[in-house]
């Protein structure tokens, strides 16, 4: 079952012309992500949950596999929360 994710509380989310960055205040550290982890992380942080933002990934990009869709999604999330970017909650 996935995790519901929330963003750790030092970190600022940012949309850019070519994306997204994430911005921890505590470390200085900051992390880029496509336009696509920016839908992702606009959902998210808009409190969906993970299934929500996974069934828009199937409705915007309807010629990939779903099964490779919420692999790589899962994979996305995981790995930020693994740097402390997210909570998993």
């Amino acid at each position: 079952m996935p995790h519901t994710y929330r963003l750790a509380s030092d970190v600022v989310f940012k949309e850019v012309s070519d994306g997204g960055v994430l911005l921890s205040r505590s470390s200085g550290q900051y992390r880029q992500v496509n336009t696509t982890g920016t839908r992702v992380l606009q959902r998210l942080v808009a409190g969906e949950p993970w299934t929500a933002i996974l069934d828009h990934m199937i409705e915007r990009y309807p010629g990939i596999d779903e099964g490779r869709l919420s692999q790589d999604l899962s994979q996305m999330l995981e790995g930020l929360a693994d740097e402390g970017v997210l909570v998993r909650v």
